[in-house]
């Protein structure tokens, strides 16, 4: 039961490797847009978007507003898969202690 909970804790961290890709990948898409809707050339965003960005959200329009729920939908499956790794890690320790 142990090795299953490891398993599981793998699996949990490389759904959380990937949906940070794919939130990284959004969020660079989301400033992409924002660019070319304000019409200024193409840049990889700032401090201030960084800082603002849950602040920023309701005011996106266009392709941008779209990348964004992405970005949202990505950063909520990184969280979970986080919680799952942990939960899993706590199983898996608990298990193999006491086995022995």
């Amino acid at each position: 039961m142990a090795q299953l909970a490891w398993i599981v804790v793998a699996l949990a961290l490389a759904g959380a490797l990937a949906s940070w890709t794919a939130g990284a990948w959004f969020y660079a898409r989301t400033l992409r847009a924002l660019a070319v809707d304000r019409g200024q050339p193409q840049r990889t965003g700032g401090v201030v978007t960084i800082v603002a960005w849950p602040f920023a959200l309701g005011r996106l329009e266009g392709a941008a507003a779209g990348h964004a729920a992405k970005v949202n939908k990505a950063l909520v499956a990184f969280l979970a898969c986080m919680m799952v790794a942990a939960a899993a890690t706590s199983v898996a320790t608990n298990l193999a202690r006491m086995s022995r």
